[in-house]
């Protein structure tokens, strides 16, 4: 693994602990070290790490049943695999320089998420269930894998389904969004103080990003019978997260709806919205793009992927890769021509994650149904290896360099 120092960034502490008050942010607080490897994770419970150097396997070490997704921290010394399984509690702790499992740490009821913060010091834990019928929400410092804090948090409502998602982090580390699918709510957790602020969300939250200045918060609700897909524009500066304005997906000639991810394009000026389909019919096929500025529909785009879920942005900037939970084929999108550029059908289940090489040239694709990683040279727009890092159903998430929301790059 290359080793680059981190570049130590003096950030600013928010007034107001109490009131959750927000001001607008500066850049994150550490230059995250680019790796050459890549680690995929598999749900039957393996981490392999692959050198991009070489496109070898040099690495696969055991992890948990659900393992699918994971955090790097900005150093890029260790990865944080949650482990999502039915009667999982476990974080599992990698060293990524000795390429070997230090730790597993018992959060809570079925990790879904863990996420390390922009200073590398916390791994913020949110769960599939209810631990003891408590929202829990744990943190682990990394430099000694031990847990720091739990917060049970009271819900009103019963489960159903899963009861939380994706989590978010602020610029400065202060502030984790994490999701109450119970109750319908944002939840953010101060770690000065350990409070907590809940903000309502019209339907299930699912995914929340600070926008790139830090004053604004973008919230992906999935849509229900009353309500259809879209996204909550928050006001970071001001007490409480009041609402600023609601973006409600165009859904033109689709048949299903239920919004699933999204991010800000890599210079900040767009944000991606997905429509995959509710769960057991992934059929949707639309991302939405808004001016980040305004919050008008800019465009919106049909892809030959179905039940589109991620978008991915390259390093560069200049083009998304849209994955899915519906079938096999990658859609990439010129952002500057803002249409498809190469829709390519790769491997035998539908596609997940990607991972790139810090030039951008490759990236690196994984199939849930082969559980392989296919490498795809992004100028030419093909598929040039398979490099065989499961062999059978359950491939998940691909990560490298750390990531806050884990569709974006560091910028």
């Amino acid at each position: 693994m290359r080793k680059n120092p981190i570049n130590q960034a003096v950030t600013g502490m928010l007034a107001g602990a109490a009131a959750l008050a927000m001001v607008p942010l500066a850049s994150a607080s550490a230059d995250p070290v680019w790796p050459d490897e890549v680690i995929h994770l598999h749900a039957e419970g393996e981490a392999n790490i692959v050198d991009t150097r070489s496109d070898e396997l040099v690495a696969s070490l055991n992890t948990c049943a659900g393992g699918t997704l994971g955090s790097t921290t900005p150093d890029a010394s260790q990865v944080y695999v949650s482990c999502a399984g039915e009667g999982e509690t476990d974080v599992v702790a990698i060293d990524l320089e000795n390429y070997e499992v230090t730790d597993r740490i018992a959060t809570g009821n079925r990790p879904k998420h863990g996420l390390v913060s922009p200073d590398g010091e916390m791994v913020g834990v949110d769960h599939w269930a209810l631990s003891d019928g408590k929202l829990r929400v744990t943190f682990i410092d990394t430099a000694s894998n031990e847990i720091t804090q739990k917060l049970d948090i009271d819900v009103r409502g019963e489960p159903d389904g899963v009861t939380s998602m994706h989590n978010a982090w602020t610029d400065d580390s202060r502030y984790f969004f994490t999701m109450d699918r119970v109750d319908n709510r944002m939840v953010v957790v101060d770690t000065q103080d350990w409070s907590t602020e809940k903000v309502d969300s019209p339907t299930s939250p699912h995914y929340a990003v600070p926008s790139p200045n830090g004053d604004e918060l973008w919230l992906v609700h999935e849509g229900d019978d009353h309500k259809g897909p879209g996204v909550v524009v928050l006001d970071m500066t001001r007490d409480g997260f009041p609402e600023i304005d609601r973006l409600t997906m165009p859904l033109t000639g689709e048949e299903v709806e239920e919004a699933h991810h999204g991010n800000f394009t890599q210079d900040g000026s767009m944000f991606m919205v997905l429509n995959r389909g509710p769960g057991g019919d992934a059929r949707g096929r639309e991302v939405a793009f808004f001016d980040a500025e305004s919050k008008e529909l800019v465009d919106r785009i049909t892809t030959a992927s179905n039940g589109v879920g991620h978008s991915y942005n390259s390093p560069d900037g200049q083009h998304v890769v849209v994955t899915n939970y519906g079938n096999n084929v990658i859609t990439i999108i010129d952002l500057e021509k803002m249409k498809p550029v190469a829709d390519l059908t790769i491997g035998e289940g539908r596609m997940g994650h990607v991972a790139f090489t810090e030039d951008g040239r490759y990236g690196y694709v994984s199939n849930a149904g082969d559980g392989n990683l296919h490498k795809v040279d992004m100028e030419s727009y093909e598929v040039v290896d398979e490099i065989e890092t499961g062999g059978r159903e359950g491939g998940g998430q691909v990560l490298n360099v750390w990531t806050n929301v884990f569709e974006e790059l560091p910028r």
